[in-house]
């Protein structure tokens, strides 16, 4: 029975009813209110859609859905036309102005794959013959290149006449002599007037730094209280303690009190505390480098020099309103005065003239005036010439450095030997054949060649060149008075021939003898007035027995 009743439990016949089904719970979804389409939304909808823009870009430019996006544009009657940016004035004249604008549209599509502004196109196709005006210009410039905005804000501020400048570099790849060169530009801006001092350089070390602060400074004719730097570690070598003091380079910060302002470091990776110099770089990069080519690195600072004096400090600042220029004659009664001399912003090197006049300079060797030869002489390396220092430090010799493509190869300036006797050739082959060349030169002196060349043995042909070279340096009068007195004398070497002559007859402005060379050179150096003797100046210890005052003294040990 249990069975049964379990079987009908599980199926019910047909005729029995059903229970009822429980009722869910309605869940009423509430709709989110959607906010309000703002004034400043609509505003720069309508302005994306003059722009060019479609509605699926303006929809994640401004945030909003694209059915809200094409609402607005349906009520403000612009959904199936599209209105061009241009004025009242432009749209009645647009044919006049159009035309103008047909010969040039090739060359202002060019410049605009270039990314010029169209300050600079405006500038460059007005050279060409262009008429028209800017607005048109923009309007089509504008229809082929569009950027969209910008969402970066940050906090201007501005300071007071002759109160700060801002300092820093920027590297960049331009063609110089056709092939692509990295440059490093410094730009230096017064933080007033906006007036900018521009130079490019080969490298940021340390006296290239301090060089180009010298430039800035007298083209600006003083120094402002502050100067604001980033991180540089050419300024800046670290931080110290806790507090992370900077620890400034030290020959920075003497450059710094040498002209009486203060270093003052922004934070880091934060460019717009010097916003006037980085805007700066954005501004020439675009108007002056773009689309440039130059011969050389020197060619470049002449072509920036023009700009600067032509356009950059020329024009009418976009946010003070003034040209900088003009705005500079009002900050510079402000700045510090300059110090009587300029600080010496450069490398000093020690180094030896050789005996044919010639020094090495960053790897190329240079002619420098005669009168330095064998000399020790103070060399200043600045970032794009050399100075040479005589004795009395005044300079001696200056000039640039040679291009990276003939570095290594000797350069040589004949006025650096003018008034240098020519010295001819010394003779060469064996020792025999230098000997007969001086006997037939100096037959009287056979003598003295012949005692050389017993006694000096494998070095007499050293002294033989030595005594050509004399004289040819002194004269053959001096020479033969000297040589005699030597062979008089029987010294047999070069080196007594040339005492005789520098004592007796010595040479204006006689310079230093120059350092060794060879292993040669130093053995006749160091032994060359040591005769090698021979056997028969000791002759007389033949007769020596070993009695009486004769005795050699020198140790218990002698003869041992």
């Amino acid at each position: 029975m249990k069975e049964h009743d379990k079987e009908l439990q599980n199926n019910p016949t047909p005729t029995e009813p059903r229970p009822a089904p429980v009722p869910r719970r309605s869940r009423s979804k509430k709709k989110r209110k959607r906010p309000p389409i703002s004034p400043e939304q609509r505003r720069k909808i309508v302005e994306y859609h003059k722009m060019g823009f479609g509605q699926r870009r303006i929809e994640k430019m401004v945030g909003l859905g694209r059915k809200r996006v094409r609402g607005v544009l349906d009520n403000m009657g612009l959904l199936d036309k599209r209105v061009a940016p241009s004025s009242t004035t432009t749209s009645r004249n647009t044919a006049h102005q159009a035309s103008k604008l047909d010969p040039f549209r090739e060359q202002i599509k060019a410049k605009v794959q270039k990314n010029l502004t169209t300050v600079r196109i405006l500038r460059e196709i007005g050279e060409q013959g262009y008429e028209g005006g800017r607005t048109i210009l923009s309007d089509y410039v504008r229809s082929i290149r569009v950027t969209p905005p910008k969402k970066k804000v940050w906090r201007r501020f501005e300071t007071r006449p002759g109160e700060e400048t801002q300092y820093d570099w920027s590297p960049y790849r331009v063609p110089l002599g056709g092939t692509p060169s990295v440059v490093h530009a410094f730009a230096a801006t017064l933080g007033f007037s906006r007036k900018t001092y521009l130079q490019f350089f080969h490298d940021e070390r340390t006296p290239t730094l301090l060089e180009a602060h010298v430039g800035s400074f007298a083209d600006f004719k003083g120094v402002t209280r502050r100067g604001v730097y980033d991180w540089m570690a050419t300024v800046v070598l670290g931080t110290v303690g806790p507090d992370r003091k900077p620890l400034w380079n030290p020959r920075f910060l003497e450059f710094c009190r040498y002209y009486g302002f203060e270093p003052y470091l922004c934070k880091v990776r934060d460019p717009d505390r010097k916003g006037k110099d980085e805007r700066f770089f954005y501004y020439m990069e675009r108007d002056f480098l773009r689309g440039s080519t130059f011969d050389s690195l020197e060619d470049l600072n002449r072509q920036a020099r023009l700009w600067l004096d032509e356009v950059a400090n020329r024009r009418v600042h976009g946010t003070t309103r003034r040209v900088p220029d003009e705005a500079w004659e009002q900050e510079r009664p402000f700045l510090i005065t300059l110090p009587d001399s300029p600080y010496p912003a450069c490398d000093e090197q020690l180094r030896q003239v050789g005996p044919d006049s010639v020094i090495s300079v960053r790897g190329t060797p240079y002619t420098v005036p005669a009168s330095l030869a064998h000399q020790n002489v103070m060399v200043r390396l600045y970032a794009e010439h050399f100075e040479v220092l005589d004795r009395r430090g005044q300079v001696a010799f200056n000039r640039r450095y040679v291009p990276a493509q003939d570095k290594g190869k000797l350069v040589i300036d004949p006025a650096h030997y003018d008034g240098v006797r020519p010295r001819g050739p010394v003779p060469g082959g064996s020792v025999a054949e230098l000997e007969e060349a001086l006997l037939k030169r100096f037959p009287v002196l056979a003598e003295l060649f012949a005692g050389i060349r017993l006694r000096m043995k494998s070095l007499s042909h050293v002294h033989l060149r030595a005594l050509w070279r004399l004289a040819d340096r002194y004269g053959v009068e001096a020479f033969l008075d000297a040589a005699a007195r030597a062979q008089a004398g029987r010294r047999f070497n070069a080196n007594a021939v040339r005492r005789i002559l520098e004592r007796d007859h010595p040479l204006a402005d006689e310079p230093e003898p120059p350092s060794p060379l060879t292993a040669a050179a130093r053995v006749l150096v160091e032994l060359g007035d040591v005769d090698s003797g021979s056997l028969s100046d000791y002759a007389e210890l033949d007769s020596y027995n070993g009695q009486g005052d004769d005795e050699p003294k020198g140790g218990d040990d002698h003869g041992q």
